[in-house]
Order: C-alpha cells, then structure tokens, then sequence
C-alpha cells in the first residue's frame, strides 16, 4: 500500500521538477525596528505554521513574527534590554515540548537564553556575561544527552566555545579552539557521518574555514579546510548530492562566495560560485527549485544585494538576482513559510531596516490540493530528524526505501508511527 501511494506522489513530481522558479517579495517590518541583524523561520508557537525571529540590533531587542496562517504576522517582543542583539537561534532547551530561543549581547558579552513558558511569554537567563564580541550563536544537543548545549564564536577572545547543559539548564564552558583569530561564526552538523555531532566555524581575520571532528565523547580536533578571505556564514549540505555533506561559505573582504566539496572521506576541494559579490554577508544552501541539487542563497551587505545561484546538476552555478538595490543585505534564511511545499526566503536588511520573505511560486503538491494521507502541510527540517522515543517509528524516502540515518540527505520522506504514515518531512540540510 505504501509503494501504491508513494506512486502516485511520483506522478506530481515532475510539476515541481521542471517548473521556472520566480520570488514574490512580501514585507514583514520595515518601520518598527532598527538594524536586524539576524532572521530565521520557524513554528515557535508550534500552531502549524511558520513565524520569524529576529535579532534587531539597533533597538537592542528580540523580537518574534506571529504568523495567522495567512502569513499576515504580528510583532512580539520578546526580549529587550539585549544590547546589541546581533544572532539568534532556536531549541527546546530543557526539553519540555516548547520552542526557546538562544541570542547573543555583542555589547554585554553576553550569550543569553530564553525559557518559554509554553504560552510564548519568555524569561531571560544569562549563560554568561564575559564572551566579549560574539559574532553568532548556535543551539544543539552537542552531546547527545537529551538537553540544548549552545555555541559561540569570540571575535575579540579569539575562541569557539561551546555550554554544556546538565540537564537542570546550569553550563558549563568547554573550549573548542582558543587560537583562532577573529572567530566569527559557528554551526554544527555531522559532517563526516559517524552519527555524532561536528563543529564548523570560520575565523574572519585568519581567513579560515575548518571543521572539528568530534570523537563521540566531545573531544575536538580540527581539520582546517582552506583560504576563505573574511571567513562568514558557513552552511553545511550535500551540494551535488553524492551522499556526503558538502560546506558553502561567505568571503566578505573577497566579495567571493565558495563550496567545499567533500570526496566522502572529509578532503575537500575549494570551488568558487561567485567572486563578484560585494560584502557578502549571509549565506543559505536549499533547493530552491526542487531538482534535487543545492542552490545558494547570498545577502551582499556593501553591494544592496539579494541573490540566489541557481544550480545547473553539475555545480554550476547561475545567479539570479532577487532585489540589487536592498540596502545593507545582511541575512537569509530559506524556509517553506507559507508551507505550498516550495522553499521560501527570509531577508533582513540592516540599513533598509527591513525584513521581507519572498515568495516561491514553483506549483508544489499543496498548491494542487493533493493531500497525501490526509497531511496538510510538510514539516521543514535541519539538522536531525526526531521522532518520539515511546512508539514504534519508521521514515521512507519518495521511493518507499525505509531510512535509518537520523541525518538523512536532503529530500522528501514519509514517518510512519505505530504502522500509520502520520508526517511528510522536507528535509533541507
């Protein structure tokens, strides 16, 4: 019955596939908030559907985008008194079944976390207040233990460091790397596949992107990947895909944007996609034009530029340019937030004082009003995929194969729990 039903999904492909991709650009604020430095998507009110939350530096606030369902949002603050607020990012910390939120304070050096009380209503707590000039924040079960650890880079200390979480929410500092000149961003994935989680980060003034290998009981050694001139925003996903993940990165004094590709054993090989770019600042990776490769999503902070490179099957890349005249480009993000089973982006401009999301008009499987087993909407992933611990799970890809990797590659698939297809999952790196 599976593979009949997965037939038919196959049937619907091809409109996707081949479809021309344009973006409408649909503004969310350009006139409360001041400097935004930091956007992502996400269901924080877990209402089945896509809000945005932002670090707005200028007014030294976090703020969040209450989506209706509509995409009709309505602002919330969620924090103030963060001076500063340059990142953001997401976990369920404790965990308790609600989404929180983790920020950094460049001007405190501070990194801060926001417990939510299942209603919205956040309470700040200080991780620590002596990481002077962190650049960006990431959240993560780094350990493996069933709470969020955080990340950061120190622009000034020199440092990735990342909190450990004992499960009562007390962390404890571990460095990562201490001599890493001008640290400006970390994330974190498997990068190489041993299903434990790695480290990626990127130093601006040693112009370096590497990675650190974790052993399975969070020791680190790193491997450094090459010459990435103003090293920012890395973003790890299986460019080609050939089954290992790749890394595209941001080189801000180069104007230049670069992927690493991985042979599958973690040698990479340095490719250029752009080295035109002014400024480039904010970089995602998504299949914007759902042929089963990766495209890159660029912000250019000096050139006003909003683009994204179109990826032919052979890695060559096409730009196309979404907007050349938004001021201070500084942040994107791609997500399907109006959930029609296209990848959407998320923009901030700083110097606009804009945050926009731009529409996808590819026809995806919502937009024909197919419903397959009665699921309304997909679910977009990164990063691992969790299911409940308490019932009998299983996840197929398009195709009816069953999936066992909890990082699965890029693509659609299907969870069943307790013999019942119950979720439709795209995953986007």
């Amino acid at each position: 019955m599976l593979y009949k039903k997965l037939f038919v999904i196959l049937i619907f492909l091809p409109v996707m596939i081949f479809a021309q991709v344009n973006f409408t650009r649909n503004v969310i604020d350009s006139t409360t908030i001041s400097l935004p430095y930091d956007v992502m998507a996400l269901d924080l009110d877990q209402d089945n559907d896509i809000d945005v939350l932002a670090a707005i530096a200028g007014d030294n606030q976090v703020v969040w985008w209450e989506n209706d369902g509509s995409e009709n949002f309505t602002r919330h603050l969620l924090a103030d008194s963060v001076d500063f607020a340059n990142s953001v990012y997401y976990i369920d910390m404790e965990p308790d079944g609600d989404i929180d939120v983790v920020s950094t304070s460049q001007s405190h050096a501070e990194v801060l976390w926001f417990e939510n009380d299942g209603s919205e209503n956040f309470t700040k707590h200080l991780i620590t207040n002596t990481f002077t000039n962190a650049q960006s924040v990431f959240a993560v079960d780094l350990d493996e233990d069933g709470d969020g650890d955080v990340l950061a880079p120190s622009f000034q200390i020199d440092c990735i460091v990342w909190w450990e979480n004992d499960g009562s929410e007390n962390f404890t500092a571990d460095t990562i790397e201490s001599n890493y000149d001008a640290a400006s961003w970390v994330i974190a994935d498997d990068l190489d596949d041993d299903n434990d989680i790695d480290v990626i980060g990127t130093a601006y003034q040693a112009h370096d992107l590497s990675w650190w290998e974790n052993d399975g009981s969070e020791n680190f050694t790193r491997h450094p990947l090459g010459t990435v001139i103003g090293a920012l925003s890395p973003c790890a996903i299986d460019v080609e895909p050939d089954g290992d993940k790749d890394l595209v990165v941001a080189a801000y004094l180069s104007n230049s944007i670069y992927w690493f590709e991985n042979d599958g054993s973690e040698n990479f090989t340095q490719h250029t996609i752009d080295n035109a770019f002014g400024g480039v600042w904010g970089i995602d990776a998504a299949d914007l034009d759902n042929d089963n490769d990766a495209d890159v999503i660029g912000t250019a902070a000096v050139d006003d530029d909003l683009s994204w490179w179109e990826n032919d099957g052979s890695e060559n890349f096409t730009e196309h340019v979404l907007d050349a005249n938004l001021d201070g480009a500084i942040t994107v993000f791609a997500c399907d937030i109006d959930q029609d089973t296209d990848l959407d982006i998320l923009s901030g401009a700083r110097e606009a004082n804009d945050i926009s999301w731009w529409e996808n008009d590819l026809v995806g499987i919502e937009e024909h009003q197919f419903r397959p087993y009665d699921i309304s909407c997909a679910t977009i992933i990164r990063g691992a995929l969790v299911l409940p611990k308490d019932k009998v799970c299983r996840v197929f890809d398009i195709t009816g194969r069953e999936i066992v990797d909890q990082y699965p590659a890029p693509g659609i698939y299907f969870v069943e729990i307790d013999n019942v297809i119950i979720q439709k999952v795209v995953k986007i790196r």
